[in-house]
């Protein structure tokens, strides 16, 4: 799958780089997805989010028909075409839920005190036990994994 330069390319805690082997998993998915939000390059950068009980919900969808977000949801952003790799790594720094056609995808909310501890772990300011970071990268990892099977199946029945 041919990569385009993405926003988070030089971020010390770019999805890529602390978790490598999400590379490969990411890559499954070749089927494009559509969000409202804003670009850098031309490429996704942070799609726009609503907050609800799930906490903040960015809202994509398998077509570029917008059907796939709640219509009381208003956004000034774009119509934006986007890589499910973009959307995982753009999620993994901001924040969000991933919500696609619907149905909850991958919740990358959960996971941002996983992202702050290895980012300072990482950096230097605060390390972790040993085996600790590859702990929580295993556990990343395997939500992507669950996750990808998921936009998989979804995709599969989208049509």
């Amino acid at each position: 799958m041919t990569r385009h330069p993405f926003w988070s390319d030089d971020f010390d805690t770019d999805l890529l780089k602390v978790i490598p082997r999400a590379a490969g998993v990411l890559d499954r998915v070749a089927a494009p997805l559509w969000t409202y939000g804003h670009v850098s390059g031309g490429r996704l950068n942070h799609p726009s989010v609503w907050h609800t009980p799930l906490g903040p919900v960015a809202y994509f969808g398998t077509d570029d028909s917008g059907g796939w977000k709640p219509d009381h949801f208003h956004t000034d952003g774009q119509l934006v075409e986007c890589t499910w790799m973009e959307v995982a790594r753009d999620a993994w720094v901001h924040d969000y839920v991933i919500v696609v056609d619907y149905e909850l995808i991958w919740d990358a909310h959960r996971h941002a005190g996983t992202f702050t501890k290895l980012m300072y772990d990482l950096r230097g300011t605060t390390p972790l036990p040993d085996g600790k970071a590859d702990e929580l990268r295993g556990e990343v990892l395997a939500s992507l994994i669950a996750a990808t099977a998921d936009l998989q199946n979804l995709i599969g029945t989208a049509a």
